[in-house]
């Protein structure tokens, strides 16, 4: 028994890593302008989002400079109502697929809390990356899935792809 668990340890750590191969090109800052086929807004990365003290609450300079402007940020849903439904106004992103959805949940500095700008609705894709642009927030807030460190009000959802 001890072995099986083991085993879907290590599956799940190399697709972990996997994933966020894909999501976090490691040639880009933590911090980029935005690639020339989408808008203005910059694009944030993971690996910044991760800077934040959870003992402290304390955010460094990079991560205090996108608190309260327009972002975008690449990651996968989990929404927050019924699995069963096809669209969502109100999600959880996470940089891995089903993130959220297993024991123990990731870290709140892994988690972004979203509503969708007007109660505009987007389709539930949980298991395929997209692109989230809004307004993002380091705010920390509660969810059925646990701590939250950021929140986001989303204008514009995308499929993910690579510059």
């Amino acid at each position: 028994m001890k072995a099986m668990q083991n085993r879907r340890r290590w599956a799940l750590a190399a697709l972990a890593a996997g994933v966020i191969a894909v999501i976090e090109d490691p040639a880009l800052g933590p911090l980029r302008a935005a690639d020339t086929q989408k808008g203005p807004a910059p694009t944030v990365q993971w690996r910044l989002l991760r800077q934040l003290d959870l003992t402290t609450g304390e955010a460094p300079a990079d991560l205090k400079k996108i608190d309260n402007t327009t972002v975008r940020l690449a990651g996968y849903m989990v929404p927050l109502e019924s699995d069963d439904q096809e669209e969502a106004d109100e999600y959880l992103i996470v940089p891995i697929a089903g993130g959220c959805i297993h024991t123990p949940p990731p870290p709140p500095h892994q988690i972004v809390y979203c509503r969708m700008a007007g109660k505009k609705k987007v389709k539930v894709a949980m298991f395929e990356p997209n692109w989230f642009e809004g307004k993002f927030a380091i705010n920390k807030t509660g969810s059925p899935y646990g701590a939250v460190a950021y929140q986001m009000i989303v204008a514009n959802v995308e499929p993910y792809q690579s510059r």
